[in-house]
């Protein structure tokens, strides 16, 4: 119990950062429109809490993300993303629901971002690797001497 508490504070930061990004985003997609329908943040607040908790379960240290390499943990926290914003997207009304093309656009667009952002982590994760292995490196060299 003690270690979820001490994730409270990564949990309420990251959701903050996914909220705003999300309406930013958002906003630049329906830059036509004057203002935004105050249930549209409400749903955009929804996702963002079901995704940082997801996220928690996902990629916060614990038992199972020990266990399980990054790119599965990437593959289920896709497909449980996947199953979270289409189950908003039927329970939200966001289009009709037998249009299979609106669907396959969601989806195609879902998947695009998503790629999309797990490239750029990947590539941040692999330069902050390769700053603390060069820092390692040094330190190693230093301690020989």
């Amino acid at each position: 119990m003690k270690k979820w508490m001490q994730q409270i504070p990564r949990f309420l930061e990251n959701l903050c950062v996914s909220f705003t990004l999300a309406v930013l985003l958002y906003s630049l997609w329906g830059a036509q429109k004057e203002t935004m329908r105050r249930g549209w943040l409400y749903e955009i607040f929804f996702i963002c809490v079901l995704a940082t908790l997801l996220q928690g379960v996902f990629f916060y240290e614990n038992r199972w993300t020990k266990r399980v390499s990054y790119l599965w943990r990437m593959v289920f926290y896709g497909v449980a993303m996947l199953v979270v914003v289409s189950l908003c997207a039927i329970g939200f009304q966001w289009f009709p629901r037998a249009d299979l093309q609106n669907w396959l656009v969601f989806w195609g667009v879902f998947l695009t971002g998503f790629v999309l952002i797990a490239l750029v982590f990947e590539i941040s994760f692999r330069f902050r690797r390769k700053v603390y292995q060069e820092a390692l490196d040094r330190y190693k060299k230093e301690q020989n001497k």
